[in-house]
């Protein structure tokens, strides 16, 4: 009774009470994640622990709650983590043990082994859908080894996902063969990603491809001071608490800026590709979100592909609430109006998206879960916390903040993302008045 309660609650929309009630009735893998994300959230750790535990027992097939399981066991016993996936038991499982060993055991030679091992058995006529993994093995294994038949591969294969160095690279590859077309064709893609980014202008024009392609560059609206954070990987493992606090306590008068994706990557609550699938109703709707046209960029310009993200609204958002976006989708292109969708559907899902960084390129990133609670738990010794999603292409949201923000002031000031992309590792930006 209380499982069918709690189902009807997460069709609608009501997440919270859903997941109060899956973790008193974790009857499905979905279920049981639930219920202990919903632990989590509230400080209620060891209850989540007990919780994976006693399903992990019951049902080890279950691969959502295993990686949750993994997530708690990092923070407390690495070495815990590493035994869960061994043996792994498919090629995402592979790919995990692989990542688990290099980016939180720093075996990297183990871990290498194990990416080696799934690549050996990629299947490459299915290469470009999102539940194979090739692209993932082929961007670790080119990082390792600097192999240019792997970076080719990788790069025809994913360009949303290659750092502005692999491009230029390949660029360079392509010119060395006399195919300038394609060479200038790779780097505008570039260019359409990172704007204005200094190692792929440099390589236009080293190559001598005169103008550069006139995709605006967006500029800061204020004369806001910004000092980039370095934090090196922030992952599932890191207090991110402590890190605001020592930030605070060098720059007290400052607006501490973190980006969302980064802050649902250190609370652990991404959405592993290799553990869960699109339901057909989530197949059936990727086309009308808005995601299924344009060229390929993103991986999200694929029908297929953006059935994930549409999963993913429909775990956040319920159901109900995600088919009257897709109507309202329908309705606005025979209105040509644009943005009906994430109106109806809210803004839980403009935060969700793919990340770049391994071994988070391996998953769906949706906002905090509950982002109030978490600027409050950072912002307990004072410091003025925004949580914020930017990038080069649209410019600057801010998703929440502590009272009294000026938050027209902080957005235009970040317009620019002066945080950067990807290996920048600067996914906090103090921003101080002039």
């Amino acid at each position: 009774m209380i499982y069918a309660i709690a189902s009807m609650c997460d069709w609608f929309g009501a997440k919270r009470v859903a997941m109060r009630l899956f973790a008193a009735a974790p009857r499905s893998d979905y279920a049981a994640w639930w219920g202990a994300v919903g632990l989590m959230q509230t400080g209620r750790n060891e209850e989540a622990l007990g919780l994976l535990t006693r399903v992990r027992a019951i049902h080890p097939e279950w691969k959502r709650t295993k990686r949750l399981l993994a997530t708690l066991y990092l923070r407390s016993d690495p070495e815990r983590a590493v035994q869960l996936y061994s043996p792994p038991t498919d090629i995402w499982e592979e790919v995990v043990l692989g990542d688990l060993l290099c980016f939180f055991l720093h075996r990297e030679d183990e871990g290498i082994q194990w990416w080696r091992q799934a690549y050996a058995r990629v299947d490459w006529s299915t290469a470009r859908e999102l539940d194979n993994p090739a692209r993932l093995l082929l961007k670790r294994l080119c990082r390792v080894t600097g192999d240019p038949v792997l970076l080719e591969r990788f790069v025809e294969l994913d360009t949303d996902n290659v750092r502005q160095k692999d491009i230029a690279g390949y660029a360079d590859i392509l010119a060395s063969r006399g195919e300038l077309d394609k060479a200038k064709e790779m780097l505008d893609r570039g260019f359409y990603i990172y704007r204005g980014d200094p190692e792929l202008k440099a390589c236009w024009e080293r190559l001598g491809f005169g103008q550069l392609p006139p995709y605006r560059v967006k500029i800061s609206g204020t004369a806001a001071v910004r000092h980039n954070v370095h934090t090196g990987l922030l992952t599932e493992v890191s207090d991110l608490v402590s890190i605001v606090d020592k930030v605070h306590q060098e720059h007290p008068t400052g607006v501490v800026t973190i980006a969302s994706s980064v802050m649902t990557m250190c609370e652990g609550t991404v959405m592993w590709i290799g553990t869960f699938k699109p339901s057909r109703l989530a197949r059936f709707l990727g086309p009308y979100t808005g995601h299924g046209g344009g060229k390929f960029v993103h991986w999200y310009s694929y029908p297929m592909e953006a059935a994930w993200k549409v999963q993913v609204y429909i775990e956040l958002a319920g159901t109900f609430r995600v088919v009257l976006g897709a109507v309202a989708t329908v309705l606005g292109k025979l209105l040509h109006r644009k943005g009906w969708f994430y109106a109806v559907v809210g803004p839980v899902a403009k935060a969700v998206d793919s990340d770049k960084v391994m071994p988070y390129d391996a998953c769906l990133v949706p906002g905090p879960l509950d982002v109030e609670r978490s600027i409050a738990a950072l912002a307990r010794k004072g410091a003025r916390i925004s949580v914020v999603d930017v990038n080069d292409v649209f410019g600057a949201e801010i998703v929440a903040s502590t009272r009294g923000m000026d938050e027209d002031w902080l957005r235009r000031s970040l317009e620019d993302n002066p945080a950067g992309n990807d290996d920048s590792m600067t996914p906090i930006v103090v921003v101080m008045p002039e």
